[in-house]
């Protein structure tokens, strides 16, 4: 029953949440800049840059995202990306040792739906799904070259004026490639936002994920970012990782900006 979550079901049911069009849809573009570096568990340094680009749509109660990553990746070819994130991989992948490597990453489409909301920005519940398209170069060890499927809940409470308590967990059908067993994979995150100054928010996460191969270490983080929204519609961010496992990032920096229209 491994994959009882397939590609078709996920994007049917999708389409079953969505209402239909009217004249109040609402678009988001967004984009940023990523760049992690870290060891993996392995004995040599990966360095990455990692830019999505991403289309979302609302529909009232749900929303529909497409994102379309570019990536560069110098390693020994022992990492690649599971889910748009650098994993150790079972033994070395096909790209060469000492290589620099570049091109699209794997497509990521999420849907979402809010199953419970109380009052505005008070309370809510969402219920998420994911498919990762294996669109990556899997030879260059930018991928598994395989389709991941995912199915989460995400929550926002406001727990006082200037604090709310932000909640993900998330679990995952690895795709296997050939000779590789894939563990799937369980996340959570919990951390909180709150705005600092006049149209700037500071969120803080704690999220853990578990391995996608055994004996690798749990990749384990805290992130903090920064969001601005500006006079002229857009939102600017900027954000810091500190890995806090051999399985994640030693650290990571990361720039952005979104608009909604």
């Amino acid at each position: 029953m491994k994959y009882l979550l397939t590609a078709k079901a996920c994007l049917a049911a999708a389409c079953a949440l969505l209402p239909a069009a009217s004249a109040a849809e609402d678009w988001k573009v967004s984009s940023s800049v990523n760049y992690d570096t870290g060891k993996y568990g392995t004995s040599d340094r990966t360095d990455s840059v990692y830019i999505p680009f991403t289309l979302k749509r609302y529909y009232g109660y749900a929303d529909l995202s497409v994102t379309v990553p570019w990536l560069r990746q110098s390693s020994t070819g022992r990492v690649t990306r599971v889910g748009g994130r650098p994993a150790r991989a079972a033994g070395k992948t096909q790209a060469p040792a000492g290589s620099c490597e570049s091109g699209p990453g794997d497509i990521l489409v999420r849907g979402g739906y809010v199953v419970k909301e109380e009052g505005p920005r008070s309370f809510d519940l969402s219920l998420a799904g994911l498919l990762k398209l294996p669109t990556a170069n899997e030879h260059k060890g930018l991928g598994t070259g395989e389709l991941d499927e995912g199915l989460g809940l995400e929550l926002a409470k406001k727990i006082s004026p200037r604090f709310t308590l932000l909640a993900d967990g998330y679990y995952t059908i690895i795709g296997d490639p050939a000779g590789i067993d894939y563990s799937n994979q369980l996340s959570f995150d919990i951390g909180f936002s709150r705005p600092v100054a006049a149209d700037l928010t500071l969120t803080v996460l704690y999220e853990t994920r578990s391995a996608l191969l055994d004996g690798n270490s749990d990749p384990r983080d805290l992130s903090f970012s920064l969001d601005y929204k500006a006079a002229d519609g857009n939102r600017y961010s900027g954000g810091l990782l500190l890995g806090l496992s051999d399985g994640s990032p030693d650290a990571g920096l990361s720039a952005g900006v979104s608009r909604r229209f």
